[in-house]
């Protein structure tokens, strides 16, 4: 766990700089002045000035920021300063602003080339409902997946981990969760072979075990938990899709997760309860450990996490680019209000409503991380 904390750490570093670094290397180039270049939000633990910019480390692990002369101020000197952010042109502080999502959306589809190009461009994905991916040739199925495996269990002894695929036993295919629960129960006490494979149904290997007849209580003879799911493989095969991998998968992927989501915030109307959606949502905790699981339930992570990593970065660029206040997105759509009606927002408003944002945010996150620490406590 502690191996997986530091990969994880280092991940979210790696994505809070090549953010962050957009709007340095914009910012540079439009010959805007930066003070700050700091991991984390304040108070400051470590901080240490290079050139004209302070490069810091601070207390809350919870994204990062640049900060720009002249970015929340009021002070006419500063904002007539030919080196402030609020001196420039307004598609000049526009181009500021989208870097960081436009680096973290290019780094996605790198990693997303990179992962589906290793896996001859096939990708799959749990399919909740119905849903036509676009430029994709995809196939539907039902797969069995191991859950959990419990401690000293004949599946633990037999080498079965979390996230392997059912596939047959004793050479029979199993089409579904009820298949195999009938099979292991009517096979106990009898060495049987298991076909297993990763979920995208590749590196097969076979493992000899022997079901319990009298399971302890709340396992079964296996003492694995499954679950059953409906599983798409999307192809992308054609020349267009290939060229155009890293958007095009990532629009399926933001378009199929808005439609979950929807779906959730549904239910919970109906439900009048917050439930799925908190389920659904997932903070530092919940993150770091859903790497762990990735890390350590298969012999060879390196792809699934390198996956994980650019679904990560396609979910940062995103939210940052929803107008929420404090986040890039709210930034962009007072630049937007500019735009359009050619008038500056009063600097003093601006900086209030990022700093109840900002506030928010920190609420939000606490509560996130205490709902990930329930989960996983219970």
């Amino acid at each position: 766990m502690i191996f997986s904390i530091i990969i994880f750490i280092i991940t979210l570093l790696v994505l809070v700089l090549i953010h962050e670094l957009g709007h340095f290397l914009v910012a540079k180039k439009f010959n805007i002045k930066v003070l700050e270049f700091g991991f984390g939000i304040p108070p400051r633990a470590w901080g240490k000035k290079f050139g004209e910019t302070i490069f810091s480390l601070n207390w809350l692990p919870f994204g990062g920021f640049v900060k720009l002369l002249g970015e929340d101020e009021v002070d006419r000197k500063i904002l007539e300063n030919h080196r402030s952010f609020a001196a420039q042109e307004v598609f000049r502080r526009i181009l500021v602003v989208v870097a960081g999502v436009l680096m973290n959306l290019l780094f996605a589809w790198v990693l997303f080339y990179a992962v589906l190009a290793s896996q001859g461009f096939k990708f799959q994905i749990d399919l909740r409902f119905d849903h036509k991916f676009f430029l994709t040739d995809q196939q539907v199925e039902t797969v069995v997946l191991v859950g959990s495996v419990a401690k000293d269990s004949p599946a633990e002894s037999a080498g079965i981990k979390m996230g392997d695929r059912i596939i047959a036993i004793n050479g029979e295919e199993i089409s579904g969760e009820g298949e195999l629960v009938n099979k292991t129960k009517s096979l106990a006490g009898q060495e049987i072979k298991i076909t297993l494979s990763d979920p995208q149904k590749q590196n097969l290997k076979d493992v000899t075990v022997t079901p319990r007849i009298n399971p302890p209580e709340g396992q079964g003879p296996l003492g694995i938990s499954f679950g059953q799911f409906r599983v798409a493989t999307l192809e992308y095969r054609s020349l267009l899709s290939k060229l155009l991998l890293g958007p095009i998968h990532s629009w399926n992927l933001i378009a199929y997760s808005g439609k979950v989501f929807g779906q959730l915030i549904n239910q919970s109307i109906l439900e009048k309860s917050f439930t799925p959606v908190s389920h659904s949502v997932a903070g530092p905790v919940g993150i770091t450990n859903l790497a762990n699981s990735i890390l350590t339930s298969t012999d060879k992570p390196f792809i699934p996490y390198i996956n994980f990593v650019a679904i990560l970065s396609l979910n940062l660029a995103v939210i940052n680019l929803l107008p929420i206040p404090a986040l890039d997105g709210g930034r962009l759509f007072f630049l937007l209000v500019e735009a359009l009606t050619r008038r500056r927002v009063h600097a003093e408003i601006e900086r209030w409503v990022h700093a109840v944002g900002l506030a928010l945010l920190l609420a939000l996150t606490i509560f996130i991380t205490f709902s990930d620490i329930q989960k996983i406590l219970f």
